[in-house]
Protein backbone atom coordinates (compact mmCIF):
# COMPACT_ATOMS: atom_id res chain seq x y z
CA UNK A 1 0.00 0.00 0.00
CA UNK A 2 1.50 3.70 -1.34
CA UNK A 3 2.35 5.90 2.21
CA UNK A 4 1.03 9.09 2.26
CA UNK A 5 3.53 11.55 3.42
CA UNK A 6 1.31 14.32 3.36
CA UNK A 7 -0.30 12.98 6.60
CA UNK A 8 3.00 14.88 8.20
CA UNK A 9 1.37 17.96 6.59
CA UNK A 10 -1.40 17.65 8.63
CA UNK A 11 0.18 16.91 11.61
CA UNK A 12 1.91 19.95 11.53
CA UNK A 13 -1.23 21.90 10.77
CA UNK A 14 -2.09 20.03 14.42
CA UNK A 15 0.44 21.11 16.56
CA UNK A 16 -0.01 24.43 15.26
CA UNK A 17 -2.94 24.62 16.09
CA UNK A 18 -2.72 22.76 19.36
CA UNK A 19 -0.28 25.52 19.97
CA UNK A 20 2.31 23.23 20.59
CA UNK A 21 6.16 24.24 20.26
CA UNK A 22 6.36 21.71 17.81
CA UNK A 23 6.06 17.96 16.60
CA UNK A 24 4.95 16.06 19.65
CA UNK A 25 4.16 18.54 22.31
CA UNK A 26 6.20 20.35 25.32
CA UNK A 27 6.97 16.92 26.25
CA UNK A 28 8.81 15.44 23.25
CA UNK A 29 10.67 19.16 22.64
CA UNK A 30 11.87 19.04 25.85
CA UNK A 31 14.11 16.30 24.89
CA UNK A 32 15.79 17.57 22.04
CA UNK A 33 18.91 17.96 23.54
CA UNK A 34 19.20 14.11 23.11
CA UNK A 35 19.66 13.75 19.44
CA UNK A 36 22.45 16.70 19.67
CA UNK A 37 24.14 14.63 21.95
CA UNK A 38 24.19 11.60 19.87
CA UNK A 39 24.77 13.12 16.98
CA UNK A 40 28.06 14.66 18.50
CA UNK A 41 28.89 11.25 20.57
CA UNK A 42 31.02 10.26 17.76
CA UNK A 43 34.13 12.32 17.82
CA UNK A 44 34.89 12.84 14.22
CA UNK A 45 32.27 14.67 13.17
CA UNK A 46 32.95 17.79 11.00
CA UNK A 47 33.58 20.92 13.82
CA UNK A 48 32.73 23.17 10.82
CA UNK A 49 30.76 23.28 7.18
CA UNK A 50 28.16 22.53 4.96
CA UNK A 51 25.04 20.71 7.14
CA UNK A 52 21.72 19.10 5.17
CA UNK A 53 18.93 18.50 7.86
CA UNK A 54 16.74 15.77 6.62
CA UNK A 55 12.80 16.30 7.96
CA UNK A 56 13.39 19.34 9.61
CA UNK A 57 10.10 20.48 10.82
CA UNK A 58 9.69 23.80 12.46
CA UNK A 59 13.51 24.20 12.76
CA UNK A 60 14.83 23.41 16.28
CA UNK A 61 17.52 20.86 15.38
CA UNK A 62 19.05 23.39 12.44
CA UNK A 63 18.88 26.17 14.54
CA UNK A 64 20.81 24.32 17.19
CA UNK A 65 23.35 23.38 14.83
CA UNK A 66 23.30 27.12 13.47
CA UNK A 67 24.50 27.88 16.99
CA UNK A 68 27.29 25.74 16.60
CA UNK A 69 28.83 28.08 13.28
CA UNK A 70 27.52 25.38 10.81
CA UNK A 71 25.67 26.88 7.55
CA UNK A 72 22.61 24.52 7.84
CA UNK A 73 20.09 23.97 4.79
CA UNK A 74 16.55 21.79 6.37
CA UNK A 75 14.32 20.65 4.29
CA UNK A 76 11.05 18.93 5.09
CA UNK A 77 7.67 17.65 3.06
CA UNK A 78 5.51 20.01 5.09
CA UNK A 79 4.87 23.47 4.19
CA UNK A 80 3.64 24.55 6.94
CA UNK A 81 6.94 23.07 9.50
CA UNK A 82 8.80 24.52 7.03
CA UNK A 83 6.86 28.08 7.04
CA UNK A 84 6.78 27.49 10.90
CA UNK A 85 10.80 26.92 10.73
CA UNK A 86 10.92 30.45 9.01
CA UNK A 87 9.64 32.06 11.64
CA UNK A 88 11.61 30.96 14.35
CA UNK A 89 14.49 31.52 12.80
CA UNK A 90 13.63 34.88 12.13
CA UNK A 91 12.58 35.45 16.00
CA UNK A 92 15.81 34.13 16.92
CA UNK A 93 18.10 35.14 14.82
CA UNK A 94 20.10 32.10 13.08
CA UNK A 95 20.61 32.11 9.04
CA UNK A 96 18.88 28.46 8.14
CA UNK A 97 17.89 28.15 4.54
CA UNK A 98 14.99 25.93 4.56
CA UNK A 99 13.03 24.35 1.87
CA UNK A 100 9.70 22.34 1.19
CA UNK A 101 10.93 18.82 -0.41
CA UNK A 102 10.00 14.96 -1.01
CA UNK A 103 12.66 13.27 0.20
CA UNK A 104 11.77 9.85 -1.41
CA UNK A 105 11.91 11.40 -4.79
CA UNK A 106 15.15 11.51 -6.73
CA UNK A 107 17.20 14.13 -7.56
CA UNK A 108 16.59 16.20 -4.31
CA UNK A 109 18.66 19.57 -4.40
CA UNK A 110 20.58 19.04 -7.83
CA UNK A 111 24.35 20.93 -7.71
CA UNK A 112 24.46 20.89 -3.93
CA UNK A 113 26.82 19.16 -1.81
CA UNK A 114 27.22 18.80 2.07
CA UNK A 115 30.09 17.91 4.66
CA UNK A 116 27.32 16.64 7.28
CA UNK A 117 23.84 15.55 6.34
CA UNK A 118 21.91 14.97 9.59
CA UNK A 119 18.66 12.59 9.50
CA UNK A 120 16.15 14.43 11.72
CA UNK A 121 14.27 11.76 12.68
CA UNK A 122 13.15 11.06 9.22
CA UNK A 123 13.97 7.88 7.89
CA UNK A 124 11.80 5.76 10.06
CA UNK A 125 8.96 7.62 8.12
CA UNK A 126 10.38 6.73 4.41
CA UNK A 127 8.69 3.46 3.54
CA UNK A 128 9.44 0.55 0.90
CA UNK A 129 11.28 1.23 -1.77
CA UNK A 130 11.14 4.60 -1.11
CA UNK A 131 14.12 4.25 1.67
CA UNK A 132 16.61 3.07 -1.50
CA UNK A 133 15.98 6.52 -2.92
CA UNK A 134 16.09 8.06 0.10
CA UNK A 135 19.76 6.96 0.63
CA UNK A 136 20.49 7.67 -2.43
CA UNK A 137 20.11 11.38 -2.25
CA UNK A 138 22.16 11.08 0.75
CA UNK A 139 25.23 9.66 -0.81
CA UNK A 140 24.52 12.22 -3.84
CA UNK A 141 24.77 15.00 -1.79
CA UNK A 142 27.48 14.09 0.55
CA UNK A 143 30.88 14.81 0.28
CA UNK A 144 33.54 11.83 -0.49
CA UNK A 145 34.57 11.49 2.87
CA UNK A 146 31.50 13.51 4.77
CA UNK A 147 29.75 11.71 7.55
CA UNK A 148 26.21 10.73 7.33
CA UNK A 149 24.04 10.58 10.76
CA UNK A 150 20.91 8.54 10.92
CA UNK A 151 18.59 8.43 14.11
CA UNK A 152 15.91 6.11 13.36
CA UNK A 153 12.97 3.90 15.28
CA UNK A 154 13.61 0.55 15.07
CA UNK A 155 12.15 -2.77 15.76
CA UNK A 156 12.28 -3.88 19.58
CA UNK A 157 12.33 -7.54 17.89
CA UNK A 158 14.07 -9.72 15.71
CA UNK A 159 11.52 -8.59 12.63
CA UNK A 160 11.13 -5.39 11.02
CA UNK A 161 7.92 -3.70 11.78
CA UNK A 162 5.89 -1.54 9.83
CA UNK A 163 3.17 0.74 11.92
CA UNK A 164 -0.23 2.18 9.96
CA UNK A 165 -1.93 5.53 10.22
CA UNK A 166 -5.24 5.76 8.99
CA UNK A 167 -4.75 2.67 7.37
CA UNK A 168 -1.76 3.29 5.40
CA UNK A 169 1.76 2.56 6.36
CA UNK A 170 3.43 5.14 8.20
CA UNK A 171 6.76 4.27 10.02
CA UNK A 172 9.04 1.62 8.89
CA UNK A 173 10.99 0.07 11.56
CA UNK A 174 14.06 -1.93 10.80
CA UNK A 175 15.70 -4.43 12.44
CA UNK A 176 19.35 -2.72 13.75
CA UNK A 177 20.64 -5.37 11.49
CA UNK A 178 18.93 -4.39 8.61
CA UNK A 179 19.25 -1.14 9.27
CA UNK A 180 23.15 -1.50 8.66
CA UNK A 181 22.30 -3.87 6.04
CA UNK A 182 20.40 -0.56 4.36
CA UNK A 183 23.40 1.93 4.93
CA UNK A 184 25.57 -0.57 3.73
CA UNK A 185 24.22 -1.57 0.51
CA UNK A 186 23.58 2.44 -0.20
CA UNK A 187 27.70 2.48 0.00
CA UNK A 188 28.35 3.68 3.41
CA UNK A 189 31.08 2.83 6.04
CA UNK A 190 29.61 2.49 9.10
CA UNK A 191 31.74 3.83 11.83
CA UNK A 192 29.37 3.47 14.67
CA UNK A 193 26.22 2.37 15.59
CA UNK A 194 24.39 2.37 18.82
CA UNK A 195 20.80 0.66 19.95
CA UNK A 196 18.87 3.26 22.61
CA UNK A 197 16.58 0.96 24.17
CA UNK A 198 13.08 2.55 25.03
CA UNK A 199 9.88 1.23 26.54
CA UNK A 200 7.64 1.62 23.67
CA UNK A 201 10.26 1.50 20.38
CA UNK A 202 13.84 1.12 20.00
CA UNK A 203 16.05 4.11 18.65
CA UNK A 204 19.17 3.68 16.21
CA UNK A 205 21.86 5.95 15.69
CA UNK A 206 24.45 5.45 13.09
CA UNK A 207 27.46 7.55 12.17
CA UNK A 208 28.13 6.20 8.64
CA UNK A 209 30.92 7.99 6.36
CA UNK A 210 30.50 7.94 2.38
CA UNK A 211 34.13 6.60 1.15
CA UNK A 212 36.44 9.12 -0.21
CA UNK A 213 37.65 6.62 -3.16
Amino acid sequence: MTPNYLIHEEKYQQARANGWPGWGGPERMARENIWLERLFSFPAVPPQGYVLELGCGEGHYARLLAQRGYTVTGVDVSPTAVAWAIEKTQQTGESVTYLVADLSQPGLLPGKMFDLIVDGNCLHCIIGQDRATFLGNVSRLLRPGGLFFVSSLCSETAVAQTLELEGRPYRFLPTPTGLQTELETAGFQIQQFVVHENQKHNHCTGHVLKPKD
